[in-house]
Parts: C-alpha cells; structure tokens; sequence
C-alpha cells in the first residue's frame, strides 16, 4: 500500500474517531431528569440547639486528603470525656469540589458505632486516607478509550468523572443511603455545594430542604446594607444570593448517584463539566429547559454561606431556641506564591492562568463573604455564641510544609511526599487547636 493511500485512510479514520469522541455519551445520558419523588426527610435530630458544622473547601485531591486527614486527627485527639471523639457530635458538613469528595466519602461510609469502638474507625481512617490518596485521573484516562479525554466534550468529561468516583469510591449509592444513615443519626446531614452556571446561584445538594435555609434574598440584601455598606448603593444580585435544591427544578434527590453530586460540585470550569439536569418544573413538551451546575467554589469556595443560611433558617424559626454553633472551617487553600512567576517573563501556560485566576477570585470572594459574615454575626445578638475554628495547613508555622503545601496542585492527583506532607500538617494544627474545641463543646453537652 503506498504511503498516500496509508495518509487517506488514517485521515479518514482519524475523522470517524473525531466524530465518534465528540458524542462520547448520548444526551440521555449526560442529563440527569428522574421525575421528583417524595424526599424522605432526616428524623429530628437531638441537636440540643447547638450545632456543630464543618466547612470544607475545595482543592482536588489535595482537599480531599486534607479533610480526611483533619478528620482522622479530630477522631484521635480531640476527646470528650466519655470517651467519644468531637466526630460524633458534628451536625452538617458543607463542602465543596474536592471537599465533597472526601465529605460524601464520610457520609456513606464512617462506621455505624460511636467512636469508642477504635478498632473499626482505626480500620476505616486507613482506608478513608488511602482512598483520598488515589491518583483519580490516571483512573479516568485509564481503559481502552485514554486517547478521548482530549477530544470530548467537558459535559462528557464529568460524566466520566462522575463513573470514575463510583468506581472507586461509591458503588453506585444513592441518596437513599445518605438519607438513612441520616435519619438513623450515623451520620451528618451533607450539604454538597455546587454553582448554578446559568444565575450564579448556589446549587445543593442535599437531603435538606428549602423551608431549612433562610433562603430569602431580599433579607440576606437587607442585613448586608444594614452593616458598614449602609451608605453605599451597592446593588446585590438576588440569584446569586439564592439558593437552587433539585426540588426547585422538580427533579429526585433521592435517586440521585453520590457520584453525580460529588462530580457537579468538583467540576471546574473550562476543564470538566457542567454537569447538566433538566429542569422538569419549566419544561414543556416543546421546550427542554436545563440547568448547568459546576464548580462550587465558583459562588463560595468554601461553604461557609450555606451554613449561615442554614443557622439563620434555624434562629428565624418559631419554638426554635438557639444556643449556640461551632464551625469548623477546613481550609486547602493555597497562599498565592509569587516565587513561581516573578522571574520569568512567560510564567504561565493557559491552564496555569486559569488555575491563578481563580485562586485569586476565590480569594477575593471568601475575604468579602467572611468580612460580611462576620459583620451580619456581630450585629444579631443571637449569634454570640457562634465560634468558627479554622484549620489551614499553613497554621503548622513550618516552612517546609508551608512550600511543599502551597507547591501542591488543585488536580485530582497527589503525590506520596504532597500527601505525607497534608498529613503531617493536620496532626499539627489539629493539636494546636484541641483545647479550644473541647472547651468550646462543653456548652453543647449543657444545651442539650
């Protein structure tokens, strides 16, 4: 065969395998649209008023290892005098990208028993870290079709994200499974994060619903301009203050895949996703109308302003007497580091250009969000009693892990030396922090 029939023949091939990538999955399949079922709702939980919520940011791998690894270290070091660990006594877990992940991971699998049975969570953390370890996106470029992760679309790229999450982690669960081991108190509510790319809203993931936010944008409005921007004429967009839950576009919660929330909320922009879900409440038999969810970190990266929302659902709702919150803040956000750029005059590629631009919003956005938090707090009355800790790599005050922490990627792989580094830096600042906490949940322990 001569070497311009070979030429025409690969042309050709490489054209029908084009075609065959760009339409990797069938619509059917890249859109969620189970019809809504009715949510069975967690039972009443014995929160004595009190709560105790963790915040989970995002961050790939790196994020995910990191809440393990916070985890593992609250379980074995902070002790209430019982003999259970402050991991029994958490309430909700918001989390976002990465975070969810690792906090969906919490939610299905932690064992059952309280945590004086050791030898079960001693055998659950070292899977949990293990797990959080796994190099995920050699697993996606795995099998016989590697080449098609250059190729498809990103819608098709979260699909594949989503597969490969219940591989590895998820087994095809549901929210059912979630719902029951909430009902049942073994585990806490998640509030899995991701952004409406077509509002700007917050997307959630959760077996909650609506009437537990406050989730009214004209009083969030309100209170904002009561603070220090009383005099200003800042106008807020009242979708990007809002909050959309599957209910709201009337599709199932409960039939949901874990994996499919888990890869909305870590689906970052340009790269993978949007995860994409019909809006069965707008549709009509001549027009599909969809909703395109993507990274959470996109609207808060670090899930704190659904937990506000949430503590002020509870304050605002009549019989409710509210005593008082922890909120742990479980940080894997990177300090922008100038070392890697400033010397060079092409610093970045596309992708490290996206990458930087977003640390920097992300930065942006929670320094407003917590200033404002923490103005609106202030000025109720009802929340004196509301203490955030917050647990960064960063606070270990080492250097050493400082830069390997900071030289660690937001990807969805993590190398041994990254990975021992986060867990290191976790047996630290958890230490640091211990007395504080325990100081802290005694008021939990007389509110209940």
């Amino acid at each position: 065969m001569s070497i311009s029939k070979i030429s025409i023949i690969a042309l050709l091939s490489a054209a029908l395998l084009i075609g065959s990538a760009c339409a990797f999955y069938r619509d059917a399949v890249i859109v969620y649209d189970l019809p809504a079922v009715p949510a069975a709702s967690p039972a009443p939980r014995d929160e004595g008023n009190f709560l105790v919520a963790l915040a989970v940011s995002g961050g790939g791998s790196r994020a995910a290892l990191w809440h393990a690894a916070v985890m593992k270290e609250l379980y074995r070091q902070v002790k209430l005098p019982d003999g259970r660990s402050i991991t029994d006594e958490i309430d909700y877990i918001s989390s976002v990208s990465g975070g969810s992940l690792s906090s969906a991971y919490w939610c299905l699998n932690k064992p059952e028993a309280d945590t004086t049975h050791t030898d079960s969570y001693n055998t659950f953390f070292d899977a949990y870290l293990a797990d959080m370890r796994v190099n995920i996106e050699s697993k996606m470029a795995g099998g016989p079709f590697t080449w098609y992760r250059y190729l498809i679309s990103s819608e098709d790229k979260a699909v594949v994200l989503a597969t490969t999450f219940d591989k590895l982690y998820f087994n095809h669960a549901t929210f059912t499974d979630i719902a029951d081991r909430e009902r049942r108190g073994v585990s806490p509510i998640l509030i899995a994060n991701g952004t409406d790319m077509d509002t700007g809203a917050k997307f959630l993931f959760t077996t909650l619903t609506r009437s537990d936010f406050d989730v009214r944008p004209e009083l969030l409005t309100r209170r904002l301009t009561e603070t220090s921007l009383a005099e200003s004429d800042v106008s807020f967009g009242g979708d990007v203050l809002d909050i959309v839950t599957t209910d709201d576009i009337g599709v199932s919660i409960t039939d949901m895949k874990i994996s499919r929330a888990a890869a909305a909320s870590a689906s970052v922009p340009l790269i993978l996703g949007p995860v994409v879900m019909r809006d069965n409440k707008r549709s009509t038999p001549e027009k599909d109308v969809y909703v395109h969810i993507n990274d959470g970190g996109v609207n808060d990266n670090q899930g704190m302003v659904s937990l506000m929302e949430l503590l002020y659902g509870r304050v605002e709702r009549e019989g409710k007497k509210f005593k008082g919150a922890i909120i742990i803040i479980v940080d894997a956000n990177q300090y922008i580091d100038p070392r890697y750029s400033e010397d060079m005059v092409r610093a970045f590629s596309t992708v490290e250009m996206v990458e930087r631009s977003f640390y920097i919003c992300f930065y942006q956005g929670r320094a407003f969000a917590y200033l404002t938090i923490m103005n609106i707090l202030k000025s109720d009355p009802r929340f004196k009693d509301v203490t955030f800790v917050y647990l960064s790599p960063y606070l270990a005050d080492d250097p050493a892990i400082s830069d390997i922490f900071t030289r660690t990627p937001t990807r969805f792989k993590i190398t041994p030396g990254q990975a021992d580094n986060i867990e290191r830096a976790a047996e630290i600042v958890v230490e640091k922090v211990k007395e504080r906490l325990l100081e802290k949940l005694q008021k939990r322990q007389v509110g209940r």
